[in-house]
């Protein structure tokens, strides 16, 4: 008997000899490579198609601004995975509210439209159902206003643009103060880590009260494109760093005899305010003085201006005041401008060969510097918590999970512009970026920039249509002085009839 135990024993090792010799001689077979999704802009995201990130980008995502961007995630499985981190370990429990059920309101954008493939994923971490809409712009803003209005909304996480409808919701008690969220250790994460995002993303979420209603989803800054071959042959250096050199660059490349023209800038009223709050920044100037009072005669106000309507005056294509972003980039993708100064987000545009005929000539220079110093705008889509929602720490641990760090990383490497510096600073992210020092410029500028991109009024839109009469009044080589202090008395009626926020 012992003789057979031993005979089967013996049978048993050799075989398992055998199958480790195969093993051992079967090719491994290569990861495959997940290609970044490209956000498109509307119009970043980041933004979108209002959008993403100066790299490869594409968010505006939009901002009112930009255009909706449509994302290029299709599934879950073809979005980018994260870098794998080490995060101390935590006892954080992700399944504290179990059971419970929000619902989750998104407008058009890329980031909204990357995430949706990976909902399932926050519901197997928490065991929270989630119902997540998202719909265009105009009709999420309508939708969800009318909804908080009535009071009947059970909407708990959504989207917004402080500086559009800010002072709006929260007068009207529709936000949930953040940083009491934030504070609160038994539904926070010890790895959330708040101190990650970027100065200017917690600035786009904060209201002039300071309460923080909203954390970055993406982030959108105004930056000059300009075309490396224009410049060269009008023999002017680069990059451009100051308002002259931008004024001198235009007049060197301006060619309409040929179809050449040395700048485009939105010129199409209210459309135009936006991108020309960074040049009202840089001439020392707001839109509102240090008493809160409407600005608008104000000299280095008037200047910024004069100086805004001159350059498309003098050295902008014909028709200037007609021309939105779309206008102004077709030109600018065709070779037909030198300069174009608007969002960050269309940069994946102008070099997606299937578009672009100046692939390999465009090139991004930070915001140019004027008499008040720099002083770019910064905007972007943040996510609140509905004060009304019935679910509010459900609804916070879906915004630690969108706006944790892995998931922020997967955003960036799908080219959206994100709110955290440590998705820009990933070994993953920079090997994948082909344009490092397009997001230098972008990065650095994110660093330092001016949330005040719209007057801080409850009827933005009024404000915006008024001073864009005046813009329209200076590229039309009108008389601005004349005009400004009709435009002036009625920036200050919306400001008289703004709430003052608690």
């Amino acid at each position: 008997m012992k003789r057979y135990i031993f005979l089967f024993v013996s049978l048993l090792l050799l075989a398992s000899m055998l199958m480790s010799a195969c093993a051992s001689t079967a090719p491994i077979s290569a990861e495959k490579e997940v290609p970044a999704a490209e956000a498109k802009e509307e119009a970043p995201a980041v933004e979108a198609k209002e959008e993403a990130p100066a790299v490869e980008v594409k968010e505006e995502a939009p901002t009112a601004e930009t255009k909706e961007e449509a994302s290029a995630v299709e599934a879950k499985e073809e979005a980018p995975a994260a870098e794998a981190k080490e995060e101390p370990a935590t006892d954080f429990d992700w399944r504290m509210f179990e059971g419970e059920k929000i619902r989750v309101a998104m407008a058009t954008q890329p980031w909204t439209q990357f995430l949706e493939p990976y909902i399932p994923e926050f519901e197997e971490l928490t065991g929270i159902e989630t119902t997540y809409e998202i719909l265009p712009e105009d009709q999420f803003r309508q939708k969800t206003t009318v909804e908080f209005a009535a009071g009947t909304s059970d909407v708990d996480v959504f989207v917004s643009m402080v500086a559009q409808e800010g002072i709006k919701y929260d007068s009207a008690g529709w936000y949930v103060d953040l940083e009491e969220m934030l504070a609160n250790t038994k539904i926070t994460n010890p790895n959330f880590n708040f101190d990650d995002f970027t100065d200017s993303g917690v600035l786009v979420g904060r209201l002039s009260n300071d309460k923080l209603v909203g954390l970055p989803v993406y982030n959108e800054t105004g930056v000059l494109f300009y075309n490396k071959e224009l410049f060269d042959q009008a023999g002017v250096p680069y990059p451009p760093k100051t308002i002259e050199d931008v004024e001198a660059a235009a007049t060197a490349i301006h060619n309409p005899a040929d179809g050449i023209y040395g700048i485009c800038l939105r010129g199409k009223g209210a459309a135009a305010t936006s991108q020309f709050a960074s040049f009202l920044h840089t001439f020392g100037s707001d839109w509102v003085d240090a008493n809160g009072q409407a600005n608008v005669l104000d000299p280095a106000f008037l200047d910024a201006v004069k100086w805004y309507g001159g350059m498309l005056n003098k050295y902008g294509p014909p028709g200037a005041t007609s021309y939105h972003w779309q206008q102004c980039q077709d030109i600018f993708l065709q070779g037909k401008a030198g300069m174009w100064f608007d969002a960050n987000v269309f940069f994946s545009n102008l070099v997606d060969p299937e578009q672009s005929k100046i692939v390999d000539k465009v090139a991004v220079a930070q915001a140019p510097i004027g008499p008040g110093g720099p002083d770019p705008t910064v905007s972007g889509w943040v996510l609140s918590i509905y004060n009304g929602s019935q679910h509010k720490d459900a609804a916070w641990l879906f915004v630690q999970w969108a706006l944790g760090k892995e998931m922020v990383e997967r955003a960036q490497l799908a080219n959206i512009t994100t709110g955290r510096v440590s998705a820009w600073q990933s070994a993953q992210y920079q090997t994948q970026n082909q344009y490092p020092e397009v997001a230098d410029v972008i990065l650095n500028q994110l660093a330092a920039s001016n949330p005040n991109w719209n007057p801080p009024v409850l009827n933005v839109g009024e404000a915006r249509d008024s001073i864009g009469t005046l813009i329209i009044e200076a590229i039309d080589g009108g008389d601005v002085d004349a005009l400004a202090p009709d435009v002036n008395t009625k920036l200050q009626e919306l400001l008289d009839e703004t709430p003052k926020l608690k």
